[in-house]
Order: structure tokens, then sequence, then C-alpha cells
């Protein structure tokens, strides 16, 4: 994602909200200071701002210059966040607490 100064200035509060988000669901004697948890942080916060330019953009930018014409879809977008975001947390699992999934034991 190409961020300009202001945009870069205006997500680095997200960043660190991500960043402590994260931290907070490490397991027991995990080191925060692992790469991994960055890389987490930071594809978190792609996803988050990804979601945002979606909504904020309502469809597929385009514009065209004589014979070329670029598009930028903002779902496709938001499918590459959610691509990077999920493999950053799954380099991680060793390090997270995994708190979407619960197991119950059903009686018969």
């Amino acid at each position: 994602m190409t961020l300009d100064e202001k945009e870069a200035e205006n997500a680095l509060p997200l960043c660190s909200l991500c960043l402590n988000e994260i931290k907070k669901r490490l397991r027991e004697g995990a080191d925060e200071n692992d790469s991994r948890i960055a890389s987490c942080a930071a594809a978190l916060a792609f996803y988050r701002i990804a979601i945002r330019n979606a909504v904020d953009s309502q469809g597929t930018t385009s514009f065209k210059a004589g014979d070329v014409t670029v598009s930028r879809s903002p779902a496709a977008a938001v499918e590459l966040a959610v691509a990077v975001r999920d493999e950053a947390f799954a380099a991680a699992a060793d390090l997270i607490e995994d708190s979407s999934f619960v197991f119950r034991q059903v009686g018969v």
C-alpha cells in the first residue's frame, strides 16, 4: 500500500493501536519483540485501512490517459489485505492466543 506523508502520519495511530491489540493476545512467555508480532500488527493495520478505503471509494476507481486505462478495485485491495493478514497471523500462531475458536463437549 502506498501512502503519502499525510496518510502515513494518519495511519501511525492505527498501527500503534493494532500493535497493542496483538500484544494483548500474546501467549504467556511469548517474546513481544519477535518480528512476527510487528508483522501481524502491520498486516492488521493494512487490512483496516483497505476496508476504510473501500468504504470511502464506493467502487472501482479508474482513469484514462490516451490509450492507457488504469483501474484500482477497492474490493481486490481488501481481498489482498485479508490474505496478507491471515498469512501474518498464521506465521505467528505459536505466539498469539486464538480467541475466535471454542471447543465444547457435546453430550449425547
